[in-house]
């Protein structure tokens, strides 16, 4: 089958990783995220039969960077477990994890014990350059910078194409009646949070191809918080 990762609509998204779950595959497009869940989700995942230990919507994927991107969405816990199925992160609610795997699983532990797997083989894995494949952040927004990645976000959120240019500061600047530079200074503090945390292309003085890439790097933060699923089509509700 092919899933809602990739769109009907040509040209077709690039396939960057294959998903595998209760016997069915899936297919995860360039650009595109999936969610994973008991109910109402892309990929069923404990739902057959229902586990109720399993959340309705318990997580998303995509890839940013060469890395797939996974993020928790549900109420429990979820493993990331390498090829030879050793446990390789524990990722809690509210976090997301960004995997330099070429094969790993994602695994929920329902009622009585009962794990649900997700396999997950990635095509386009590039190296990653820090000491672990995976990373774990727990983002923390406040309304006002939830408010500008909204604003950041919006024109690829309405069209729902992974090409539709992100905003620029000055527009975003117009959309929530701030001054520019106000919101290049607040989206700044984001960055570099985030680049904290390991995620790369978002400082000036980082090194490697990613930083030379966007001098303006709102491209790569807008990127990532939709990739990670932290800001969804369900958030253009802020800027009404």
């Amino acid at each position: 089958m092919v899933a809602r990762g990739v769109p009907d609509a040509a040209p077709p998204a690039v396939v960057v990783a294959r998903i595998t779950a209760s016997g069915r595959r899936w297919a995860l497009g360039s650009g595109r995220r999936l969610t994973f869940g008991r109910a109402g989700c892309d990929i069923p995942f404990g739902a057959d039969p229902q586990d109720l230990m399993v959340s309705r919507r318990a997580g998303t994927l995509a890839e940013s960077e060469g890395a797939i991107v996974i993020g928790n969405t549900g109420r429990h816990p979820l493993l990331v477990l390498t090829a030879d199925g050793d446990t390789h992160r524990i990722l809690s609610p509210a976090t997301a994890v960004s995997a330099g795997l070429a094969e790993f699983q994602i695994v929920a532990v329902g009622a009585d014990g009962q794990r649900h797997e997700i396999g997950v083989v990635h095509y386009r894995r590039q190296p990653v350059h820090r000491e672990q494949d995976t990373m774990q952040l727990s983002v923390r927004l406040t309304q006002t910078e939830r408010l500008l990645l909204v604003a950041l976000c919006e024109p690829r959120l309405r069209t729902d194409d992974n090409h539709a240019s992100f905003a620029t500061y000055r527009e975003i600047a117009r959309r929530v009646n701030r001054d520019d530079n106000y919101v290049r200074s607040r989206l700044a503090t984001v960055r570099s949070n985030l680049a904290g945390q390991g995620i790369p292309g978002l400082l000036r003085d980082e090194p490697g191809p990613a930083s030379r890439r966007l001098p303006d790097y709102i491209v790569r933060l807008g990127e990532w918080v939709l990739a990670a699923g932290h800001i969804t089509v369900a958030d253009l509700d802020l800027l009404a």
